[in-house]
């Protein structure tokens, strides 16, 4: 099974518009995997940081990380364009929006951000919606070219251990291996392995590799998780 680019797109501007299949999407609380990352970097003393997150969507972990005190400045983009207009909507919402900056962009086209302007990078699950291969890697590369030197890059994606990503690669796989079509929404999602991670960041260094364990609910199921939790560094 296959999907484009820009049906993708279109779905997933539908889910923000009416969320069905990812409510914790639409939550309006920080990703938990955020956590760990902040006490990271104050260990490493950072301070006045700007950061970045690809696929923000509706802009939750941004407006999180933009009233953390160590940031001074975060951006956020989606090719969503209903997912950026509740960004700011929230934003606002938050009284935050003089410390944020959200835009509708494309993680596989250029970034409209100058080489080594960001202090950090966040891929919380983006990289699962990146529906072909060359789409990922350009997205790996242009996340190289706007950290600064020695910044940080946090990955955060779906595991081929969890239980529920699992089944669907089982029961509607993509052709790219370790992918799926989700039968309910129609949307692409990968996979990784530890060996494709390996693969897609070797231009970086590996700081520190963690496996979060939790269990997710999808469809009103819950099901056991062991997501992949890495921090590279350029």
């Amino acid at each position: 099974m296959t999907i484009t680019h820009e049906q993708q797109k279109q779905k997933w501007n539908r889910e923000h518009e009416n969320p069905f299949a990812l409510k914790q999407m639409d939550a309006t609380k920080a990703s938990s995997s955020l956590l760990p990352f902040v006490d990271f970097l104050q260990n490493k003393e950072k301070q006045n940081l700007v950061g970045l997150e690809m696929g923000c969507g509706k802009g939750r972990n941004v407006i999180w990380f933009a009233q953390q005190s160590l940031v001074s400045k975060m951006y956020g983009f989606d090719f969503s364009g209903e997912a950026i207009i509740e960004a700011n909507r929230r934003a606002v919402e938050a009284n935050v929006l003089a410390k944020v900056c959200f835009e509708t962009m494309d993680a596989i086209e250029i970034w409209r951000y100058p080489s080594d302007m960001f202090d950090f990078v966040i891929d919380c699950t983006a990289s699962t919606d990146i529906e072909d291969i060359k789409g990922r890697q350009f997205a790996v590369s242009e996340t190289h070219r706007v950290l600064i030197a020695g910044g940080y890059l946090l990955v955060y994606v779906m595991s081929t251990d969890d239980e529920y990503h699992k089944m669907m690669i089982e029961k509607s796989p993509a052709e790219e291996k370790n992918a799926f079509i989700h039968p309910e929404t129609g949307k692409f999602e990968k996979v990784f392995s530890e060996e494709e991670l390996d693969s897609a960041y070797k231009n970086f260094k590996l700081i520190e590799a963690r496996r979060i364990e939790k269990t997710a609910e999808f469809f009103g199921k819950s099901y056991y998780c062991k997501h992949h939790w890495r921090i590279y560094q350029k």
